[in-house]
Protein backbone atom coordinates (compact mmCIF):
# COMPACT_ATOMS: atom_id res chain seq x y z
CA UNK A 1 0.00 0.00 0.00
CA UNK A 2 1.52 3.81 -1.16
CA UNK A 3 1.73 5.42 1.98
CA UNK A 4 -0.54 8.23 1.01
CA UNK A 5 -3.14 5.52 1.18
CA UNK A 6 -2.44 3.97 4.65
CA UNK A 7 -2.17 7.76 5.90
CA UNK A 8 -5.50 8.81 4.64
CA UNK A 9 -7.25 5.09 5.76
CA UNK A 10 -6.07 5.70 9.72
CA UNK A 11 -7.64 9.38 9.30
CA UNK A 12 -10.90 8.77 7.57
CA UNK A 13 -10.91 5.85 10.63
CA UNK A 14 -10.86 7.96 13.44
CA UNK A 15 -13.11 10.34 11.76
CA UNK A 16 -16.11 7.62 11.30
CA UNK A 17 -16.31 7.97 14.98
CA UNK A 18 -16.38 11.82 14.74
CA UNK A 19 -19.13 11.68 12.52
CA UNK A 20 -20.69 9.17 14.57
CA UNK A 21 -20.88 10.19 17.83
CA UNK A 22 -19.48 14.00 17.42
CA UNK A 23 -17.35 16.01 20.53
CA UNK A 24 -17.85 13.56 23.20
CA UNK A 25 -18.20 15.61 27.17
CA UNK A 26 -16.17 13.39 29.79
CA UNK A 27 -17.02 14.03 33.37
CA UNK A 28 -13.05 16.46 33.75
CA UNK A 29 -14.20 17.95 30.25
CA UNK A 30 -15.45 21.28 32.14
CA UNK A 31 -12.85 21.36 34.19
CA UNK A 32 -10.35 22.19 30.95
CA UNK A 33 -13.19 24.28 29.67
CA UNK A 34 -12.95 26.61 32.46
CA UNK A 35 -9.57 26.30 32.48
CA UNK A 36 -9.51 25.58 36.79
CA UNK A 37 -6.53 25.58 38.57
CA UNK A 38 -6.23 21.71 38.72
CA UNK A 39 -5.33 21.64 35.58
CA UNK A 40 -1.85 21.28 33.30
CA UNK A 41 -2.13 24.27 30.83
CA UNK A 42 -1.49 22.43 27.70
CA UNK A 43 -4.89 21.14 26.73
CA UNK A 44 -7.22 24.26 28.28
CA UNK A 45 -4.89 26.08 26.05
CA UNK A 46 -5.83 23.86 23.60
CA UNK A 47 -9.17 24.24 23.66
CA UNK A 48 -9.16 27.94 24.26
CA UNK A 49 -7.58 28.25 20.98
CA UNK A 50 -10.68 26.76 18.68
CA UNK A 51 -12.69 29.26 20.88
CA UNK A 52 -11.33 31.98 19.55
CA UNK A 53 -11.39 30.36 16.38
CA UNK A 54 -14.80 29.54 16.40
CA UNK A 55 -17.64 31.36 18.01
CA UNK A 56 -20.69 29.52 16.53
CA UNK A 57 -20.54 27.05 19.37
CA UNK A 58 -18.40 24.67 16.95
CA UNK A 59 -15.28 24.84 18.47
CA UNK A 60 -15.70 21.64 20.51
CA UNK A 61 -16.01 19.82 17.30
CA UNK A 62 -13.38 21.49 16.03
CA UNK A 63 -10.91 20.60 18.54
CA UNK A 64 -12.15 16.92 18.25
CA UNK A 65 -11.59 17.29 14.51
CA UNK A 66 -7.72 18.25 15.26
CA UNK A 67 -7.73 15.57 17.79
CA UNK A 68 -9.23 12.35 15.35
CA UNK A 69 -6.55 13.78 13.08
CA UNK A 70 -3.43 13.27 15.08
CA UNK A 71 -4.74 10.35 16.35
CA UNK A 72 -4.88 8.53 12.29
CA UNK A 73 -1.48 10.65 11.94
CA UNK A 74 0.08 8.98 15.28
CA UNK A 75 -1.24 5.33 14.17
CA UNK A 76 0.54 5.70 10.80
CA UNK A 77 3.60 6.88 11.69
CA UNK A 78 3.85 4.04 14.47
CA UNK A 79 3.23 0.82 12.10
CA UNK A 80 5.14 2.98 9.33
CA UNK A 81 8.34 3.43 11.43
CA UNK A 82 7.96 -0.55 12.33
CA UNK A 83 7.15 -1.52 8.69
CA UNK A 84 10.36 0.45 7.36
CA UNK A 85 12.19 -0.55 9.95
CA UNK A 86 12.04 -4.04 10.00
CA UNK A 87 10.87 -4.66 6.15
CA UNK A 88 7.77 -6.38 7.33
CA UNK A 89 5.71 -7.87 4.73
CA UNK A 90 1.61 -6.72 4.02
CA UNK A 91 0.32 -9.60 6.39
CA UNK A 92 1.70 -8.32 9.32
CA UNK A 93 1.60 -4.98 8.59
CA UNK A 94 -2.50 -5.33 8.14
CA UNK A 95 -2.02 -7.61 11.30
CA UNK A 96 -0.72 -3.74 13.58
CA UNK A 97 -2.95 -1.79 11.56
CA UNK A 98 -5.88 -4.29 13.18
CA UNK A 99 -4.60 -3.47 16.84
CA UNK A 100 -4.77 0.02 16.48
CA UNK A 101 -8.33 -0.17 15.27
CA UNK A 102 -9.47 -3.43 17.89
CA UNK A 103 -8.11 -0.97 20.80
CA UNK A 104 -10.41 1.81 19.36
CA UNK A 105 -13.76 -0.16 18.53
CA UNK A 106 -12.92 -2.16 22.26
CA UNK A 107 -13.22 1.48 23.73
CA UNK A 108 -16.20 2.47 21.55
CA UNK A 109 -17.97 -0.68 21.97
CA UNK A 110 -17.16 -2.41 25.17
CA UNK A 111 -16.50 0.12 27.52
CA UNK A 112 -18.47 1.87 29.55
CA UNK A 113 -17.31 5.28 27.88
CA UNK A 114 -18.93 4.35 25.11
CA UNK A 115 -16.30 7.01 22.37
CA UNK A 116 -13.20 6.91 21.83
CA UNK A 117 -10.49 9.25 23.31
CA UNK A 118 -9.97 10.95 19.72
CA UNK A 119 -13.40 12.45 20.14
CA UNK A 120 -13.83 13.04 23.92
CA UNK A 121 -13.34 16.58 25.17
CA UNK A 122 -10.03 15.62 27.48
CA UNK A 123 -6.47 15.10 27.67
CA UNK A 124 -6.22 11.77 26.21
CA UNK A 125 -7.87 13.25 23.48
CA UNK A 126 -4.14 14.15 22.50
CA UNK A 127 -2.45 12.13 25.05
CA UNK A 128 -2.93 8.86 23.01
CA UNK A 129 -1.30 10.11 20.48
CA UNK A 130 1.62 12.09 21.78
CA UNK A 131 2.23 9.00 23.25
CA UNK A 132 2.74 6.83 19.96
CA UNK A 133 5.01 9.75 18.75
CA UNK A 134 6.64 9.63 21.86
CA UNK A 135 7.29 5.50 21.39
CA UNK A 136 8.26 6.56 17.83
CA UNK A 137 10.95 8.74 18.85
CA UNK A 138 12.26 6.61 21.05
CA UNK A 139 12.80 3.58 18.97
CA UNK A 140 14.62 6.09 16.84
CA UNK A 141 17.05 7.23 19.67
CA UNK A 142 17.60 3.91 20.88
CA UNK A 143 19.05 2.96 17.16
CA UNK A 144 20.50 6.32 16.32
CA UNK A 145 24.37 7.09 16.47
CA UNK A 146 23.40 10.65 16.38
CA UNK A 147 22.48 12.62 19.31
CA UNK A 148 20.15 14.83 18.14
CA UNK A 149 17.95 12.47 18.40
CA UNK A 150 17.97 12.12 21.89
CA UNK A 151 16.53 15.62 22.19
CA UNK A 152 13.53 15.28 20.46
CA UNK A 153 12.48 13.30 23.11
CA UNK A 154 12.56 15.25 26.14
CA UNK A 155 11.08 17.80 24.40
CA UNK A 156 8.01 16.30 23.37
CA UNK A 157 8.00 15.12 26.71
CA UNK A 158 7.86 18.77 28.65
CA UNK A 159 4.61 18.83 26.18
CA UNK A 160 3.22 15.98 27.53
CA UNK A 161 3.85 16.58 31.26
CA UNK A 162 2.35 19.64 30.72
CA UNK A 163 -0.61 18.14 29.30
CA UNK A 164 -1.13 15.45 31.68
CA UNK A 165 0.93 14.44 34.87
CA UNK A 166 0.98 10.85 34.12
CA UNK A 167 2.95 11.44 31.29
CA UNK A 168 5.74 11.87 33.71
CA UNK A 169 6.43 7.87 33.35
CA UNK A 170 7.67 9.09 29.79
CA UNK A 171 11.14 10.52 31.39
CA UNK A 172 11.72 7.36 33.53
CA UNK A 173 11.14 5.26 30.48
CA UNK A 174 13.42 7.03 28.48
CA UNK A 175 16.14 6.93 30.73
CA UNK A 176 15.75 3.22 31.39
CA UNK A 177 15.62 2.57 27.62
CA UNK A 178 18.62 4.08 27.07
CA UNK A 179 20.71 2.54 29.72
CA UNK A 180 19.85 -1.04 29.22
CA UNK A 181 19.48 -1.18 25.04
CA UNK A 182 22.54 0.73 25.17
CA UNK A 183 25.29 -1.79 27.06
CA UNK A 184 24.91 -3.79 23.74
CA UNK A 185 24.91 -1.37 21.14
CA UNK A 186 27.56 1.17 22.52
CA UNK A 187 31.29 0.86 23.86
CA UNK A 188 31.28 1.76 27.12
CA UNK A 189 31.98 4.98 27.10
CA UNK A 190 29.63 6.27 24.91
CA UNK A 191 26.43 4.77 26.80
CA UNK A 192 27.43 6.29 29.82
CA UNK A 193 27.39 9.34 27.85
CA UNK A 194 24.31 8.46 26.20
CA UNK A 195 22.61 7.81 29.24
CA UNK A 196 24.29 10.71 31.28
CA UNK A 197 22.65 12.91 28.47
CA UNK A 198 19.31 11.44 28.75
CA UNK A 199 19.29 12.26 32.37
CA UNK A 200 20.35 15.24 32.08
CA UNK A 201 18.02 16.39 29.52
CA UNK A 202 14.90 14.54 31.19
CA UNK A 203 15.58 16.58 34.46
CA UNK A 204 16.07 20.06 32.24
CA UNK A 205 12.63 19.27 30.16
CA UNK A 206 11.01 18.74 33.72
CA UNK A 207 11.84 22.34 34.97
CA UNK A 208 10.95 24.06 31.22
CA UNK A 209 7.28 21.97 31.78
CA UNK A 210 7.14 23.62 35.48
CA UNK A 211 8.20 26.79 34.23
CA UNK A 212 5.68 26.34 31.85
CA UNK A 213 3.09 26.04 34.12
CA UNK A 214 3.99 28.51 36.94
CA UNK A 215 3.84 30.78 33.89
CA UNK A 216 0.71 30.00 32.66
CA UNK A 217 -0.91 30.33 35.76
CA UNK A 218 0.85 33.68 36.56
CA UNK A 219 -0.70 35.02 33.07
CA UNK A 220 -4.11 33.55 33.97
CA UNK A 221 -4.38 33.75 37.89
CA UNK A 222 -1.59 36.01 38.73
CA UNK A 223 0.64 34.11 40.80
CA UNK A 224 3.45 31.98 39.85
CA UNK A 225 2.37 28.90 40.93
CA UNK A 226 2.17 25.16 40.17
CA UNK A 227 -1.16 23.56 39.95
CA UNK A 228 -3.58 22.82 42.86
CA UNK A 229 -4.54 19.28 44.35
CA UNK A 230 -1.23 17.55 42.72
CA UNK A 231 -1.42 16.39 46.53
CA UNK A 232 -4.68 15.13 46.24
CA UNK A 233 -4.13 11.84 44.19
CA UNK A 234 -1.78 10.08 46.97
CA UNK A 235 -4.48 11.77 49.47
CA UNK A 236 -6.72 9.50 48.58
CA UNK A 237 -5.50 6.68 48.87
CA UNK A 238 -3.97 8.08 52.44
CA UNK A 239 -7.19 8.64 53.87
CA UNK A 240 -8.53 4.86 52.17
CA UNK A 241 -6.30 3.10 54.27
CA UNK A 242 -6.58 5.31 57.10
CA UNK A 243 -8.47 4.95 60.80
CA UNK A 244 -10.07 7.48 62.90
CA UNK A 245 -7.05 7.14 65.44
CA UNK A 246 -4.92 7.80 62.71
CA UNK A 247 -5.64 11.10 64.11
CA UNK A 248 -2.94 11.30 66.43
CA UNK A 249 -0.39 11.67 64.53
CA UNK A 250 -1.10 14.54 63.17
CA UNK A 251 0.25 17.53 64.95
CA UNK A 252 -1.23 20.53 62.60
CA UNK A 253 -4.70 21.41 64.41
CA UNK A 254 -6.58 22.40 61.29
CA UNK A 255 -5.25 19.59 59.28
CA UNK A 256 -6.25 17.05 62.04
CA UNK A 257 -9.44 18.66 61.94
CA UNK A 258 -10.69 18.70 57.77
CA UNK A 259 -9.29 14.94 58.53
CA UNK A 260 -11.38 13.63 61.27
CA UNK A 261 -14.20 14.93 59.62
CA UNK A 262 -12.93 13.47 56.02
CA UNK A 263 -12.71 10.05 57.64
CA UNK A 264 -15.96 9.77 59.58
CA UNK A 265 -17.86 10.81 55.91
CA UNK A 266 -15.87 7.88 54.41
CA UNK A 267 -16.59 5.90 57.22
CA UNK A 268 -20.40 5.88 56.63
CA UNK A 269 -19.81 5.41 52.89
CA UNK A 270 -17.70 2.62 53.37
CA UNK A 271 -15.09 4.25 51.55
CA UNK A 272 -12.32 2.31 53.32
CA UNK A 273 -10.02 -0.33 53.22
CA UNK A 274 -11.73 -1.83 56.37
CA UNK A 275 -14.75 -2.54 53.77
CA UNK A 276 -12.85 -3.95 51.26
CA UNK A 277 -12.57 -7.96 50.03
CA UNK A 278 -9.24 -9.74 51.36
CA UNK A 279 -7.77 -10.63 48.18
CA UNK A 280 -5.85 -8.88 45.95
CA UNK A 281 -9.01 -8.80 42.91
CA UNK A 282 -11.84 -7.34 45.40
CA UNK A 283 -9.64 -4.90 46.91
CA UNK A 284 -8.38 -3.06 43.79
CA UNK A 285 -12.10 -3.01 42.49
CA UNK A 286 -13.41 -1.83 45.76
CA UNK A 287 -10.54 0.92 46.12
CA UNK A 288 -11.60 1.99 42.18
CA UNK A 289 -15.07 2.38 42.80
CA UNK A 290 -14.33 4.30 45.93
CA UNK A 291 -11.73 6.39 44.51
CA UNK A 292 -14.07 9.43 43.14
CA UNK A 293 -16.42 9.09 46.84
CA UNK A 294 -13.07 9.80 48.34
CA UNK A 295 -11.02 12.26 46.35
CA UNK A 296 -14.25 14.05 44.21
CA UNK A 297 -17.17 13.46 46.22
CA UNK A 298 -15.76 14.46 49.66
CA UNK A 299 -12.27 16.08 49.72
CA UNK A 300 -12.75 18.38 46.91
CA UNK A 301 -15.15 20.55 48.56
CA UNK A 302 -14.92 19.59 51.93
CA UNK A 303 -10.96 21.37 52.48
CA UNK A 304 -11.33 23.94 50.29
CA UNK A 305 -14.32 25.08 52.49
CA UNK A 306 -12.20 24.33 55.68
CA UNK A 307 -10.07 27.19 54.69
CA UNK A 308 -12.10 29.43 52.95
CA UNK A 309 -13.65 28.78 57.03
CA UNK A 310 -10.70 29.96 58.46
CA UNK A 311 -9.82 33.12 56.51
CA UNK A 312 -8.49 32.22 53.23
CA UNK A 313 -10.06 33.82 50.25
CA UNK A 314 -11.95 31.34 47.91
CA UNK A 315 -10.17 30.23 44.40
CA UNK A 316 -6.42 30.00 44.35
CA UNK A 317 -5.69 30.90 48.20
CA UNK A 318 -8.08 28.50 49.38
CA UNK A 319 -6.82 25.91 47.37
CA UNK A 320 -2.83 26.18 48.14
CA UNK A 321 -3.84 25.90 51.66
CA UNK A 322 -5.98 22.77 50.77
CA UNK A 323 -2.86 21.02 49.63
CA UNK A 324 -0.97 21.91 52.02
CA UNK A 325 -3.17 20.03 54.53
CA UNK A 326 -3.52 17.56 52.37
CA UNK A 327 0.38 17.05 52.36
CA UNK A 328 0.59 17.57 56.16
CA UNK A 329 -1.94 14.54 56.74
CA UNK A 330 -0.11 12.11 54.05
CA UNK A 331 3.60 13.04 55.94
CA UNK A 332 2.21 12.17 58.72
CA UNK A 333 0.37 8.88 57.94
CA UNK A 334 2.26 7.43 55.43
CA UNK A 335 4.59 5.51 57.58
CA UNK A 336 2.74 4.36 60.10
CA UNK A 337 -0.08 2.67 57.03
CA UNK A 338 3.16 1.44 54.81
CA UNK A 339 2.21 -2.17 54.82
CA UNK A 340 -1.93 -1.13 53.67
CA UNK A 341 -0.02 1.39 50.97
CA UNK A 342 1.95 -1.64 49.57
CA UNK A 343 -0.96 -3.91 49.43
CA UNK A 344 -3.40 -1.62 47.49
CA UNK A 345 -0.19 -1.06 45.26
CA UNK A 346 0.41 -4.86 44.31
CA UNK A 347 -3.61 -4.86 43.85
CA UNK A 348 -3.69 -1.69 41.66
CA UNK A 349 -0.21 -3.45 39.95
CA UNK A 350 -1.70 -6.64 38.74
CA UNK A 351 -4.89 -4.67 37.46
CA UNK A 352 -2.36 -2.44 35.74
CA UNK A 353 -1.14 -5.20 33.49
CA UNK A 354 -3.98 -6.77 32.72
CA UNK A 355 -5.80 -3.51 31.53
CA UNK A 356 -3.15 -2.66 29.92
CA UNK A 357 -3.90 -5.61 27.47
CA UNK A 358 -6.82 -7.24 28.49
CA UNK A 359 -9.72 -6.19 30.46
CA UNK A 360 -9.64 -7.25 34.39
CA UNK A 361 -11.68 -10.58 34.55
CA UNK A 362 -10.84 -13.92 36.19
CA UNK A 363 -10.50 -15.22 32.21
CA UNK A 364 -8.83 -12.47 30.96
CA UNK A 365 -6.71 -11.84 33.82
CA UNK A 366 -4.98 -15.86 32.94
CA UNK A 367 -4.76 -14.91 29.60
CA UNK A 368 -3.02 -12.01 29.75
CA UNK A 369 -0.29 -13.30 32.04
CA UNK A 370 -0.09 -16.03 29.49
CA UNK A 371 0.35 -13.46 26.81
CA UNK A 372 3.06 -11.85 28.87
CA UNK A 373 4.67 -14.81 29.20
CA UNK A 374 4.44 -15.88 25.78
CA UNK A 375 6.15 -12.32 24.88
CA UNK A 376 8.75 -12.38 27.39
CA UNK A 377 9.59 -16.09 25.52
CA UNK A 378 9.86 -14.38 22.40
CA UNK A 379 11.81 -11.56 23.31
CA UNK A 380 14.46 -14.00 24.74
CA UNK A 381 14.36 -15.94 21.21
CA UNK A 382 15.43 -12.99 19.41
CA UNK A 383 18.04 -11.41 21.35
CA UNK A 384 19.80 -15.23 20.78
CA UNK A 385 19.01 -14.73 16.88
CA UNK A 386 21.98 -11.67 16.21
CA UNK A 387 19.54 -10.45 12.88
CA UNK A 388 16.62 -10.25 15.50
CA UNK A 389 18.16 -8.24 18.43
CA UNK A 390 17.07 -4.95 16.86
CA UNK A 391 13.27 -6.35 16.90
CA UNK A 392 14.40 -7.19 20.87
CA UNK A 393 15.61 -3.78 21.90
CA UNK A 394 11.89 -2.37 20.34
CA UNK A 395 9.89 -5.48 22.15
CA UNK A 396 12.25 -4.46 25.45
CA UNK A 397 11.27 -1.00 25.27
CA UNK A 398 7.61 -1.45 24.73
CA UNK A 399 7.62 -4.46 28.10
CA UNK A 400 9.75 -0.99 29.67
CA UNK A 401 6.92 1.44 28.72
CA UNK A 402 4.23 -0.91 30.15
CA UNK A 403 6.20 -1.83 33.15
CA UNK A 404 7.07 1.84 34.23
CA UNK A 405 3.36 3.20 33.80
CA UNK A 406 2.20 0.20 35.38
CA UNK A 407 3.91 0.75 38.37
CA UNK A 408 3.99 4.57 38.34
CA UNK A 409 0.24 5.02 37.68
CA UNK A 410 -0.73 2.37 40.83
CA UNK A 411 1.91 4.24 43.10
CA UNK A 412 -0.62 7.56 42.88
CA UNK A 413 -3.59 6.42 41.21
CA UNK A 414 -5.93 3.19 40.19
CA UNK A 415 -5.05 1.57 37.36
CA UNK A 416 -8.32 1.79 35.13
CA UNK A 417 -8.31 1.22 31.55
CA UNK A 418 -8.07 4.99 30.60
CA UNK A 419 -4.74 5.36 32.16
CA UNK A 420 -3.11 2.02 31.22
CA UNK A 421 -4.31 1.64 27.42
CA UNK A 422 -1.57 3.94 25.86
CA UNK A 423 0.52 0.59 25.34
CA UNK A 424 -1.91 -1.84 24.47
CA UNK A 425 -1.88 -1.54 20.38
CA UNK A 426 2.20 -1.05 20.31
CA UNK A 427 2.32 -4.09 22.68
CA UNK A 428 0.46 -6.25 19.89
CA UNK A 429 2.25 -4.81 17.24
CA UNK A 430 5.46 -6.20 18.77
CA UNK A 431 3.60 -9.92 20.13
CA UNK A 432 3.36 -10.00 16.11
CA UNK A 433 6.52 -8.95 14.81
CA UNK A 434 8.34 -11.53 17.15
CA UNK A 435 6.26 -13.68 16.09
CA UNK A 436 6.30 -13.54 12.48
CA UNK A 437 10.13 -12.84 12.72
CA UNK A 438 10.57 -16.37 14.40
CA UNK A 439 8.28 -18.42 13.00
CA UNK A 440 6.39 -16.94 9.58
CA UNK A 441 7.55 -15.05 7.31
CA UNK A 442 6.15 -11.67 8.29
CA UNK A 443 10.07 -9.48 7.15
CA UNK A 444 11.90 -9.58 4.06
CA UNK A 445 14.83 -11.31 4.54
CA UNK A 446 16.85 -9.11 2.24
CA UNK A 447 15.81 -5.98 3.89
CA UNK A 448 17.49 -7.32 7.36
CA UNK A 449 19.99 -8.28 5.80
CA UNK A 450 20.55 -4.57 4.57
CA UNK A 451 19.83 -3.25 7.70
CA UNK A 452 22.28 -5.07 9.74
CA UNK A 453 24.75 -4.32 7.03
CA UNK A 454 24.69 -0.79 7.88
CA UNK A 455 24.61 -1.45 11.48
Amino acid sequence: MKKAVRLAACVIFYLLFLLADGAVLGADSRGYIEMIAAREPVYPLFLAAFRCLFNNGAELFAAAFIQSLLQGLAVFLTVDYVREKFQVSLVPEILMYLTHAGAALLIRFASERGAVFSTMIMTEGITMSLWLIFMVLLFKAVYSEKYRDLYRVPLLLAIMFDTRKQMAAGYVIFVIVIFFTGIRRFEKKKWLKRTALALGLSMLSIIVAVAGTRLYNLMLRGEFAQNTRDMNLVLTTTLYVADEDDGRLIDDPAAKEVFDETVKSLKSSESNISFAPSDLSGLAEHYEEHYDVITIDTTKDLFEDNAVKRGFAPGMEAQKEADRMSAVIVKSLMADNLTKYMKIYAASLLTGFVNTIAHRNRFLNIVAFALYAAYIFMLIKCYRKKELRDTADTALTVLIAIAVNTGVTAAVIFCQSRYMIYNMAIFYMLFILMGFNLWGSGFKNEGIKRHNKKA
